[in-house]
């Protein structure tokens, strides 16, 4: 006789427990899990997570940490961070007696209404109270003090590590500096330029040269001298890197037309950039920017048109075409506020404020994947303009501070 399939066993209580299943699961059944995969096809699965996902990843177990930080997959996860997803924003708000930044993910979605600025608490224990956004560069930025520029600090706000730079010899006569902040590629390392200019009290007259270039990467934290610099280059809130090279505009000199001006971070030269025929690049004030991985260079058109000149082939001066010509629109949240900083008694003491006047009204910030444009206005609204409808929608973030600086940031797990 034949017996009956074990459908359970009984228990001593008199309840009949529940067959166990003997079944092999699936990663049993094939004998494949995470650990048991190749290095390689692991670290390409983990390379094309978005960077939240992949920092967030790194705390699940030591295994996927040691993951997490091999430097195979930080050189894979860079170049994908910047294609497959529309960069970030960092806000850089120079609040009296404080600095705060604040960052939003996601800028192309909707009208920015449903997204809310999250806050980034540097080590305000090591990084002054009042800072300076230098620039940001794969995932990182570069803070200085805002009352002593020689004090220089890298910044990830993603993992919150951060690195002081060692001082540079100080000089002994007063001086203004410049300053910029950019990847290596050839070297694989992070490096910061510092341009000391010698000025004297009674004209503010600078003196080139007295003048001093300095330079100082992360992997060799000491200062290393360059020599004098050539032209008289302006602060700017960015320095677009193109081309393995950081670009600065240069303050105009009479009987010179060249106004932008290269550092190549590879061979550590100053180079002039070549500039399209246009007497708007002299008469008024330049915003450049990268678009599209193409050098751009925003001005103000006699017309008070806003038009953005692309360089379509790096080096080559006829390569500059005219893409965009966007005409005058205010933001909503500026035509009821257009002569607030003559009220607001804050608007004197932001710093934010005051270097507007040697720029444009509206910032060229960048691209979004489907050919958006990024436009900052008066330090308080941001617009995203399409250029094939000639659409500008505003962009409401909530959370954000009354007065902003803009920085283009994409996010990395980059250890400082």
């Amino acid at each position: 006789m034949e017996s009956e399939p074990d459908s359970g066993s009984q228990s001593k209580n008199g309840r009949r427990d529940r067959p166990r299943d003997h079944s092999p699961s699936p990663s049993q059944s094939h004998g494949v899990t995470i650990d048991t995969l190749p290095r390689e096809i692991v670290i390409h699965i983990l390379s094309i997570l978005p960077t939240p996902s992949l920092f967030r990843a790194q705390f699940v177990c030591r295994s996927w940490r040691a993951l997490a930080r091999d430097p195979l997959l930080l050189q894979l996860h860079r170049p994908g961070a910047a294609s497959s997803h529309d960069p970030s924003l960092v806000f850089h708000c120079d609040q009296p007696l404080r600095s705060q930044l604040y960052f939003v993910d996601d800028v192309s979605g909707g009208n920015g209404r449903n997204c809310r600025a999250r806050k980034f608490h540097p080590p305000h224990s090591v990084i002054p109270p009042e800072f300076d956004v230098v620039g940001s560069s794969e995932g990182l930025l570069c803070l200085a003090n805002a009352l002593n520029s020689d004090e220089v600090y890298v910044y990830n706000p993603l993992t919150g590590e951060y690195r002081e730079l060692p001082d540079s010899d100080a000089c002994q006569w007063k001086q203004e500096m410049v300053l910029g902040f950019g990847f290596d590629v050839t070297e694989k390392d992070y490096k910061v330029i510092k341009i000391v200019y010698r000025i004297t009290s009674r004209n503010h007259r600078v003196f080139l040269d007295n003048s001093e270039v300095q330079v100082c990467t992360l992997r060799s934290p000491t200062w290393r001298r360059l020599g004098n610099a050539t032209r008289y280059l302006e602060a700017t809130p960015t320095q677009p890197l193109v081309n393995r090279k950081l670009h600065w505009t240069a303050s105009r000199v009479r009987r010179r037309t060249d106004r932008i001006v290269s550092f190549d971070l590879s061979d550590e030269k100053f180079r002039n950039v070549s500039e399209p025929e246009c007497e708007d690049f002299w008469r008024s004030n330049l915003d450049l920017v990268e678009l599209g991985g193409c050098l751009s260079a925003a001005v103000l058109s006699s017309s008070g048109a806003l038009e953005i000149w692309v360089m379509k082939e790096y080096g080559m001066k006829e390569s500059w075409i005219k893409d965009y010509s966007i005409g005058s629109y205010l933001p909503k949240g500026l035509q009821s506020h257009e002569h607030e900083e003559t009220k607001d008694p804050s608007c004197k003491m932001s710093r934010i404020l005051m270097r507007k006047r040697y720029g444009l009204y509206v910032r060229v910030l960048g691209m979004l994947r489907n050919g958006d444009i990024l436009l900052e206005y008066h330090n308080r609204a941001l617009v995203r303009y399409d250029p094939n409808c000639d659409k500008a929608v505003d962009l409401v973030f909530e959370g954000l501070p009354k007065w902003f600086d803009s920085i283009v940031y994409v996010s990395s797990i980059s250890s400082v």
